[in-house]
């Protein structure tokens, strides 16, 4: 079996709606969630403001699976809160084992991502990398864009 097709159905075995982008050779899953610390309902309420989109993408090469999300652009960060929200940033990469947070520098926008190997590619190890970055995008917003006031 090819890597897509495997990657495909561990995404079936969760339950997952994805699409695949020819364009950028990725699938696509869009989640919405509560920027606090509730879980999302299955249809977002009336208070929109609570709520934000993002899109979960994964890339296969031809040694890493990444799992990877756009999080917020770094310019919408006022300069006089930049350092603190980095720190915090960094802070919450040591704290918890599951995060990992970055930045693209072609798009100006902190993210978050995960990595497999091809070698050795399985189910369980892609269920754990896949999860960290939903986690990651939720502590964000519930932690890190409250506490700052970013919205």
């Amino acid at each position: 079996m090819d890597l897509r097709a495997q990657v495909a159905d561990y995404l079936d075995l969760l339950k997952m709606k994805y699409k695949w982008n020819d364009e950028e050779s990725c699938f696509e899953l869009i989640f919405t969630e509560r920027k606090d610390e509730q879980p999302a309902a299955p249809e977002p309420t009336e208070d929109s403001d609570l709520y934000f989109k993002y899109t979960i993408k994964i890339g296969i090469g031809e040694r890493w699976v990444q799992v990877y999300c756009d999080i917020y652009p770094l310019d919408k960060i006022p300069k006089e809160k930049r350092e603190e929200v980095l720190l915090d940033l960094l802070s919450f990469n040591r704290k918890y084992a599951e995060v990992c947070f970055d930045y693209d520098e072609s798009t100006g926008v902190i993210g978050t991502s995960q990595e497999q190997m091809v070698q050795g590619f399985n189910f369980d190890g892609f269920r754990e990398e896949f999860f960290a970055v939903p986690w990651a995008v939720k502590k964000f917003w519930s932690d890190i864009a409250k506490k700052h006031g970013l919205t």
